[in-house]
């Protein structure tokens, strides 16, 4: 029984032992740097929101009054499909009008309103000025603001990832060569930021000037990325 015992507790120790320690767990010397990318591209589309608003007395004639307006205003988004009008959405709702209650003199009287938000997209940007002002001329619309963009599919940020890593790796060198050290293999890299693409909005709270897209609109991107210490 002790001689088990005794064979047990060498191959414990025999296993134990520091010469037998497993090289994956020590991560040695490496050095970790952040790299920032930026892609200035285009715009390739741009998105409009606009509300047909319906006030009345009470809630009821306000909706009763506003359901003939929001339909023509649908149905005049649609017939300017041919100029790359699209409806990406629309949302109704029923508010009370919020008056500033005067200092002097009596309340004004309850107000109701029924509104229609519509979110509009475009590709066509050579034509949204003129898809703008045909809009405004229905007399439906309460125009709210313009926002010029970039579609899922642009390739924009795509090459802000490149550019990143590529600022990531410059980084890593200067600094490599300034501690006197060389780069081995990469061992780490991590996206830190979110996709994110800036829009470019503009008011449209007066249609004197006319509306022309950006010349480019700016995308970003981040990266982590950590490389071995050659020895």
């Amino acid at each position: 029984m002790n001689r088990i015992f005794k064979a047990s507790a060498a191959v414990l120790l025999f296993l134990a032992s520091p010469a037998f320690a497993q090289p994956a767990f020590e991560r040695g010397p490496s050095i970790t740097v952040r790299g920032d990318g930026r892609a200035d591209v285009p715009p390739d589309m741009a998105r409009l929101s606009a509300d047909v608003v319906t006030k009345a007395k009470t809630l009821e004639a306000a909706s009763a009054a506003h359901k003939d307006r929001a339909t023509r205003a649908a149905a005049a988004l649609r017939a300017m499909a041919k100029d790359g009008i699209e409806i990406e959405q629309s949302n109704f709702r029923l508010d009370q009008v919020r008056q500033p209650v005067p200092q002097a003199g009596p309340r004004p009287e309850t107000e109701y309103q029924a509104v229609t938000s519509f979110e509009i997209k475009s590709r066509k940007l050579d034509t949204i000025d003129a898809a703008i002002t045909a809009i405004a001329a229905t007399g439906l619309f309460e125009m709210r603001n313009l926002r010029f963009g970039l579609d899922e599919k642009n390739n924009a940020l795509d090459i802000a990832r490149r550019d990143a890593v590529a600022d990531a790796r410059n980084r890593a060198k200067v600094y490599a060569q300034a501690a006197g050290v060389q780069l081995g293999e990469i061992t780490e890299i991590a996206d830190t930021e979110p996709r994110l693409l800036r829009e470019a909005a503009m008011p449209l709270t007066a249609r004197g000037m006319q509306v022309s897209p950006p010349e480019n609109i700016s995308v970003t991107a981040g990266i982590t990325m950590t490389w071995r210490i050659k020895p």
